[in-house]
């Protein structure tokens, strides 16, 4: 889930958040323990802005897609506060944590289908027709956006590994590339080709990525796909992806890097992914992503990675 905005309500111990998927809009209000939660993960942004006003905060508001926040003060009158652009941008070490605090309250993952594993398509078709994920953002990431925005993919044959609902097919087909788009659950492609323009140049799959491919790619594009797989099966992940590409071919992913425990999404780091992936591929590139949504920033890694001869 995106979260789109929160406001937090001081005298009334109150937060207001909207969080956003492919459903659409999902406003929530947040008081009594969860308030306090998302209060004590607040606490530094609070003191850092009360600072910066001169005064205390009656009022806190947050527009994560603008990137506008919008602060009032206890003064009499109450002095509003603005901080867009570059001010913005530069609290999104404190916003983070908030916004993951939001997150955590107002995001729900079902329980998972019993006796599943994540390499069983059962496991994620259970997740699909319940809603049950909570990591869906209901749109394309915006880092793969600018990236390929960028560098757009026109005439490249493009793999879109656990394309889930589609969002970053629809993107790469938008920007000219030839999309084949496969996930594991019927129910994802089934969602994805009914969000699609049926003349979108995407061919949609149900197959498991760990099969052999009868095609091979210019393009192959990551995003919450090796977060989601059994940790035990990365090497044969990165194996599959390797005989998948075309000569001159690239993978360029956008990596959940969260830190928690459990899964899926499973954690992953930067370290790992040098490990694993260097074994076949130069890395290319491979840093923290810029443009993250709020409540992932700092957590993503954007990479690049070439086949090896």
């Amino acid at each position: 889930m995106d979260l789109r905005s929160f406001k937090i309500h001081l005298p009334d111990r109150h937060v207001r958040a909207v969080g956003c998927d492919h459903r659409g809009e999902h406003p929530r209000d947040l008081d009594g323990a969860a308030f306090e939660r998302v209060h004590e993960a607040a606490a530094p942004l609070l003191a850092a802005l009360a600072e910066r006003a001169g005064a205390g905060l009656r009022a806190l508001s947050v527009d994560a897609v603008a990137g506008v926040l919008r602060l009032t003060t206890v003064a009499a009158p109450p002095r509003p506060l603005v901080l867009a652009g570059d001010d913005f941008a530069a609290l999104a070490g404190h916003l983070a944590p908030v916004a993951r605090a939001v997150l955590a309250e107002v995001r729900t993952r079902g329980a998972d289908l019993p006796g599943a594993t994540p390499s069983d398509a059962a496991f994620w078709d259970h997740i699909y027709q319940e809603d049950a994920g909570g990591w869906e953002l209901g749109r394309a990431a915006p880092p793969l956006v600018d990236y390929f925005t960028a560098a757009p993919p026109v005439g490249l044959r493009a793999l879109v590994l656990g394309c889930g609902r589609g969002h970053e097919a629809r993107l790469l087909a938008g920007l000219g590339a030839r999309v084949t788009a496969i996930d594991l659950a019927p129910t994802a492609i089934a969602a994805a080709r009914a969000l699609t323009d049926p003349a979108a140049a995407i061919d949609w799959q149900v197959r498991d990525l760990f099969a052999p491919s009868p095609d091979r790619f210019d393009l192959i594009v990551e995003h919450c796909c090796f977060c989601a797989i059994d940790p035990a099966r990365r090497d044969e992940y990165v194996d599959r992806v390797a005989a998948d590409l075309a000569p001159g071919g690239a993978l360029v992913g956008l990596f959940y890097a969260h830190g928690r425990p459990g899964g899926p999404p499973f954690r992953v780091d930067e370290a790992e992914l040098r490990s694993r992936f260097g074994r076949r591929f130069t890395i290319a590139a491979l840093a923290v992503a810029a443009g993250s949504v709020l409540g992932r920033h700092g957590q993503e890694l954007l990479a690049r990675f070439t086949p090896r001869p």
